[in-house]
């Protein structure tokens, strides 16, 4: 129900704004993007599953920045009193790190002793990988000075998951001598994420059609309320740099 009432309002709002004098804008940026909250880990291990090509990771929601990045469209009107209505839409990557330490196997690998202490000792990385189209409406204020402006534009972000990986690699430590160091990797399809909702600040510094953007979200939406073993709370953080171009206005 929450969803359709916020897609209805978009579309009001766009309808609004396409009917005005508006400028419409392509962009483009990268950014940095991890989880926070006491379900967010810095380390995590590798999962052996008794499918092949199933391996996981044990805990994906890294609170280590991963780069990021996206591009879309941003339609807004500005009133002459420098009061700011807009929207904007964007397809983008975002990644998390968590550092891999461990490795549990599903079977006892031949090099190893059955004595070898479990989780087996390995070095590497893991990345979350979403992939999802982020609606942004906003209402925010513009300061005019000579030859440039700045928009300030609080809003939110309302992000729509079309698919999450768990992607990673790493590689055993101090393996027995006769044996050459063994490599496990992870790509895992993951359940798609939640709808995310987050609040989000933005900066724009305008000058001529070409503008030079700025925005920090955090996220309202906890991933993981239903992790087994207590009450978990993991929530997306995610800053922003960026170029936008001007097609009208």
């Amino acid at each position: 129900m929450k969803r359709y009432l916020l897609v209805t309002i978009i579309i009001l709002l766009f309808n609004y704004l396409y009917a005005q004098k508006f400028e419409l804008s392509v962009q483009a940026y990268s950014g940095l993007f991890h989880y926070s909250g006491n379900g967010a880990v810095s380390t995590s291990t590798f999962i052996q599953s008794s499918s092949p090509g199933h391996d996981y990771t044990n805990n994906p929601y890294g609170n280590k920045n991963a780069f990021s990045y996206g591009a879309g469209l941003q339609v807004q009107h500005v009133a002459k009193s420098g009061f700011v209505i807009g929207l904007g839409g964007q397809y983008e990557i975002l990644r998390s790190k968590v550092i891999i330490n461990g490795y549990y196997p599903d079977i006892v690998y031949p090099f190893y002793n059955i004595a070898t202490p479990l989780p087996y000792r390995v070095n590497g990385n893991s990345f979350l990988q979403d992939q999802d189209i982020d609606l942004n409406p906003y209402i925010g204020y513009r300061v005019k000075f000579n030859t440039i402006s700045i928009d300030i534009l609080p809003g939110f972000d309302v992000g729509f998951n079309l698919s999450s990986y768990d992607k990673g690699k790493a590689t055993s430590v101090n393996p027995p001598s006769n044996q050459p160091p063994e490599t496990y990797q992870t790509n895992f399809k993951r359940p798609d994420a939640p709808t995310d909702i987050r609040l989000r600040l933005g900066l724009a510094a305008n000058y001529k059609r070409v503008s030079v953007t700025a925005s920090y979200a955090h996220g309202l939406t906890n991933y993981d309320k239903n992790m087994t073993g207590g009450n978990y709370d993991v929530r997306s953080e995610l800053i922003r740099f960026g170029m936008a171009y001007k097609l009208s206005n």
